[in-house]
């Protein structure tokens, strides 16, 4: 079955192949530069900012039972403007991940007057 029964609009310009173009992650493997480049980027973990905690340790923090009612205030104070939400990679459990921190917003610039 072809893609002539599609509405013009629909059909992709060009059809892909088994030989036609490979997806990054399919040729990262053969070129050892971007192999490097894409370990990397996928590899390194980071330190949090200062100030910056997740929600669980906002809630050991602030000395909460539980981690649900820590989330509720975490979200309320980014909605208000005292805190901001940043993702940074960290080790956790052994694995790296992708979570969300938490902190101070930056200091506000005074602008002189004119």
């Amino acid at each position: 079955m072809g893609l002539d029964h599609r509405p013009q609009g629909l059909q992709p310009e060009k059809q892909m192949s088994k030989r036609g173009q490979k997806l990054l992650y399919t040729r990262f493997g053969s070129d050892p530069v971007l192999k490097a480049v894409m370990a990397d980027i996928h590899m390194q973990a980071v330190m949090p900012d200062k100030g910056f905690l997740t929600r669980e340790q906002w809630a050991t923090k602030w000395n909460l039972a539980a981690n649900h009612q820590a989330s509720l205030y975490v979200d309320r104070a980014v909605k208000i403007g005292v805190l901001v939400k940043k993702r940074f990679r960290v080790i956790t459990k052994g694995r790296m991940r992708l979570l969300d921190h938490f902190g101070p917003p930056p200091p506000a610039t005074k602008r002189k007057a004119p």
